[in-house]
């Protein structure tokens, strides 16, 4: 119910929708190169240079809409008194609303990511070829589950400590931080920085092995 009601808020649904039609817009673009340029189609690299992209189109807004005061939502929609009543405590009710917000902003950054490395997969010459791009999907699948629980954990924690002013205490711990690590040009010392900084690794290593 907690991921339920995280995934109607307009933020979050402003995530699925960008992400979904970016990674839509990639998708159309690796049919377009296959067909065009053949089985030479660049078109790992197509999915690196949509990755970060639909990451942060998918990730940020629901990120923010999990930073909301979501204690306060769930105390004001009657949903702690109804989770009393069936014994559940508030204390349980941060950890579901913590679980929620991780797979939320996973799910909205997966669904366009790895939809968009397996639409290269369908479109592969070889059995070979097809499985080095299965395990490049795989790995940003593990990549959208780990950016999932980050921004969540980071998200959660703003919402429970901030209150009313939880975005503004994200704001706080991710973006004042990156932007301070970018003007230093220690970029990757930011979370942003250190999840940009993995995607391109996974990336590199796809673009590697599709020229093995």
């Amino acid at each position: 119910m907690s991921r339920t009601r995280l995934g109607r808020t307009a933020l979050s649904r402003i995530g699925l929708v960008g992400g979904a039609l970016l990674g839509a817009a990639f998708a159309s673009l690796a049919i377009v190169l296959r067909v065009t340029e053949g089985t030479s189609a660049p078109l790992e690299g197509l999915v690196g240079l949509g990755a970060a992209s639909i990451t942060l189109v998918a990730a940020a807004p629901t990120t923010i809409a999990a930073a909301s005061d979501r204690t306060a939502e769930d105390r004001e929609a009657g949903i702690e008194a109804l989770a009393a009543t069936h014994g559940v405590h508030a204390q349980s009710l941060h950890v579901v609303r913590w679980i929620a917000s991780m797979v939320q902003i996973a799910r909205a950054i997966a669904l366009p990511l790895v939809g968009l490395a397996l639409v290269t997969v369908a479109l592969s010459s070889s059995g070979s070829m097809a499985m080095r791009r299965i395990v490049f999907a795989l790995g940003l699948f593990a990549f959208s589950a780990i950016a999932g629980a980050t921004l969540g954990t980071i998200a959660t924690f703003a919402a429970r400590m901030g209150g009313r002013r939880g975005r503004v205490l994200l704001a706080a711990i991710v973006i004042v931080p990156w932007m301070l690590a970018e003007l230093a040009g220690r970029g990757s010392y930011s979370i942003p920085g250190a999840l940009s900084a993995l995607l391109s690794l996974l990336v590199d290593a796809g673009r590697g092995g599709a020229g093995a």
